[in-house]
């Protein structure tokens, strides 16, 4: 940003983007503008303290997946770090529910810290949501999403498997840095919304 100030900073301008990019899309069985979710997320991890390039890839993180938006933009915009993030977070939609699902699961016990930050955050996010609305809907709320709740428990317990993978692997190689402790408290509140979806109904 310019000295003066005068100009918009990098997570104004992936803001911009996204809503463009999500402009017209909802959440799922809601009337709620879908970019309040990648908002949510960018701001989850603005509070965690992660830096600018991970809370831009949070902003970004469904544009590629879910938008017409390209890594190439992202990546001669924002630069190549975001772009890796945003691709690490981004699922094949070409593949079928369970197939798609189980290769980003899969991936996720290799992946860089930073990738795993933006997809506790997503997740999180999610399931926090879902949680709020449980409580107004009662089980009505799984049939939004796919396979319903015995699915959805598999999805999220997966994903949690994973990232507990990660983490115990970053252990045994010494890794303390920032972004692995912002990692584990994210991971840690993460636990807690699967548990209380999943296990504790």
């Amino acid at each position: 940003m310019a000295e003066d100030g005068t100009r918009k900073n990098r997570i104004e301008e992936a803001i911009e983007l996204a809503a463009q990019a999500h402009n017209g899309q909802f959440r799922k069985g809601t009337n709620t503008p879908y970019i309040t979710h990648p908002y949510a997320v960018g701001l989850m991890l603005m509070d965690a303290g992660c830096s600018e390039t991970v809370v831009i890839a949070g902003i970004l993180h469904d544009t590629v997946e879910d938008t017409d938006l390209t890594l190439d933009c992202i990546r001669k915009n924002f630069g190549e770090s975001v772009a890796d993030i945003v691709d690490g977070c981004s699922e094949n939609k070409s593949l079928k529910w369970r197939e798609r699902k189980t290769e980003r699961i899969e991936a996720l016990k290799i992946a860089g810290t930073e990738v795993c930050l933006v997809t506790c955050a997503d997740k999180l996010h999610n399931l926090r949501t879902v949680i709020s609305e449980y409580d107004d809907i009662g089980d009505a709320v799984w049939e939004r999403f796919h396979g319903g709740l015995e699915a959805q428990a598999w999805y999220y317990q997966s994903i949690l498997e994973s990232l507990r993978i990660h983490i115990e692997q970053n252990k045994k190689g010494s890794c303390d840095g920032t972004d692995q402790k912002q990692f584990e408290i994210l991971f840690q509140q993460l636990r807690q919304a699967v548990m209380c979806l999943f296990e504790g109904r």
